[in-house]
């Protein structure tokens, strides 16, 4: 043999003249396949200025100098080309295309090798089947190559669980994910056993829940709203269901306060019982109407010992109620500034001295829309001052002819406004007061017609009409 088997290096032989040239021979074969890396494997042609050892693959179809030397590495060595046809296994790394070749199958081919992965990883860790990959370190650090980076955790049906579990040593404390479904969730626990969801995104509609509720935020509501009031409630209850009912209106009244009601309206329904009265000091946040119900087929089973007092635009309905209270000066409906009530079916008993049935003295608006009834006396039924009370075609019936300084009084250019009223029944006392530019206006009704044993007064501007 003259030469080596794999690099086709030549050999000197015995007795050999100039054994320098075939040694040279060989180390400059060496210098040119040994750790291949070539320039390009593109060029067609050589190129015009190539630099000493520059190595390029010579494509099918070369021209010039590399004429039928495709697929040999052209190494430009003592200033000329010297080509080298390569054997199977050869590696070459392209440096313009950051490709490593393979010579197999008679080409030059993208490397490829088969690795053995394996099925679990533990860095400075013991990995398991559960866990198979594993790692202990102070941090872990994952960042982009470009301009983001996701984590992705994948499970194969809606009913798996894909999580992140957070631990105090190797017990659960948070669990946040796709628990069980496709809605996202937030639980906690204390011991690692119970969790208990501190929220749910729902993924059709994007809405978040808090079912343990939440501290700092108002709930929002998605549809209107009624709290229950029940003598045998508990105000420490969320109010939520007639089985659960709060004890207090007022309770009920705080609650309504706390939501955001996004224009839903809100129902307190008061069971039959006895209650003190309470004060809504304010509109619902988000808009709404607040609802204050009881029994509108029996409002005697309804009593409410102690006034309604509402101020600053609040929005209501009042219906279903009796109202009965003993304590002096303290009115059965007290109205303030831009305030709309709504008034159904009511029953006015008594109240205690210099006590009004209705009282207002700012602007604000009072609609009577169903029929009502008067059982008790008052300083004043109606006592308006510079408000507005309205009312068309309702019946008042009055029983037991109750007694009242005055039936009705508009004062400060306060309007009491019965259009086609009915009165059955009687009462004693003054039928109407109408002072400092005040309106009484049963639209043409006789002075004689409201209730009362002695006429009506209209002093200082009053009107009676």
């Amino acid at each position: 043999m003259d030469a080596t088997e794999n690099l086709n290096l030549p050999y000197i032989l015995p007795a050999q003249a100039q054994k320098h040239v075939t040694h040279n021979e060989a180390i400059k074969a060496l210098d040119a396949i040994l750790h291949l890396a070539v320039l390009s494997r593109a060029l067609s042609s050589p190129p015009a200025s190539p630099a000493g050892g520059d190595r390029y693959l010579v494509p099918a179809g070369a021209t010039g100098a590399w004429t039928g030397q495709a697929k040999a590495v052209a190494a430009w060595q003592d200033d000329a080309w010297t080509f080298y046809p390569p054997r199977a296994g050869w590696l070459a790394y392209v440096l313009d295309e950051n490709v490593m070749l393979a010579f197999k199958g008679g080409d030059w081919a993208p490397a490829g090798f088969d690795i053995v992965l394996p099925d679990r990883i533990g860095i400075n860790a013991t990995a398991d089947a559960t866990n198979r990959l594993a790692v202990a370190s102070p941090a872990s650090l994952f960042t982009n190559e470009g301009a983001g980076h996701q984590i992705k955790v994948n499970k194969a049906s809606a009913g798996d669980t894909a999580s992140l579990l957070f631990q105090t040593g190797w017990s659960g404390r948070a669990e946040m994910g796709l628990a069980g479904s496709d809605a996202f969730r937030v639980k906690v626990s204390a011991d690692g056993a119970s969790f208990v969801e501190a929220m749910v995104a729902d993924p059709a509609t994007g809405r978040v829940r808090f079912p343990a509720g939440v501290e700092g935020l108002r709930p929002q509501l998605s549809a209107s709203r009624t709290y229950y009031v029940a003598a045998g409630g508990s105000d420490g209850n969320d109010g939520l269901t007639p089985g659960t009912p709060f004890a207090t209106l007022q309770k009920a009244v705080d609650a309504a306060h706390g939501l955001d009601c996004a224009s839903h309206d809100v129902t307190i329904q008061l069971a039959d019982g006895s209650y003190a009265g309470a004060t809504v000091a304010r509109p619902l946040l988000g808009g709404g109407t607040l609802f204050i119900k009881g029994n509108e087929t029996t409002p005697a089973s309804v009593v409410l010992t102690g006034g309604l007092v509402f101020s600053n635009g609040a929005q209501l309905r009042v219906s279903g109620i009796r109202i009965a209270i003993t304590t002096d000066l303290v009115h059965g409906l007290s109205v303030g500034n831009g305030v709309t009530l709504r008034l159904g079916k009511m029953e006015f008993g008594a109240v205690g001295a210099n006590a009004d049935h209705i009282f207002s003295d700012n602007p604000c608006r009072i609609v009577l829309e169903e029929n009502y009834t008067i059982t008790g006396g008052a300083r004043r039924h109606m006592n308006i001052g510079a408000g507005l009370l309205t009312g068309e075609g309702r019946t008042f019936t009055l029983t037991g002819t109750p007694a009242f300084t005055q039936f009705v009084a508009a004062r400060n250019a306060g309007i009491v406004s019965l259009s086609s009223p009915v009165i059955v029944g009687s009462a004693t006392g003054s039928r109407y007061l109408a002072e400092t530019n005040g309106v009484v206006n049963t639209f043409g009704k006789a002075a004689t017609f409201l209730p009362g044993s002695t006429a009506g007064t209209t002093p200082s501007g009053g009107i009676y009409a």
